[in-house]
């Protein structure tokens, strides 16, 4: 249990990423990114994929992305 991918950006551009896990964290990522960069307004969202989740938080332009597992919930 615990947080294996971290992201930081500002709109499309990557300004900070750290992953422990080799699983592809961040394509993924980089694909939620892009999707939420449709929207304009913020958002406090997740989505799950495989046996992990996503949690995406959106304040101001500046995005911040971690994935976890799924043992770890939703909040």
């Amino acid at each position: 249990m615990g947080i294996f991918y971290g992201m930081v950006a500002r709109g499309q551009v990557v300004l900070a990423e750290f992953s422990t896990t080799q699983a592809n964290a961040s394509t993924i990522a980089r694909q939620i990114l892009e999707k939420m960069n449709e929207e304009k307004n913020d958002i406090n969202s997740s989505f799950s994929h495989d046996r992990y989740i996503f949690h995406v938080k959106r304040t101001d332009g500046l995005t911040v992305l971690c994935m976890a597992d799924d043992a770890s919930g939703s909040k």
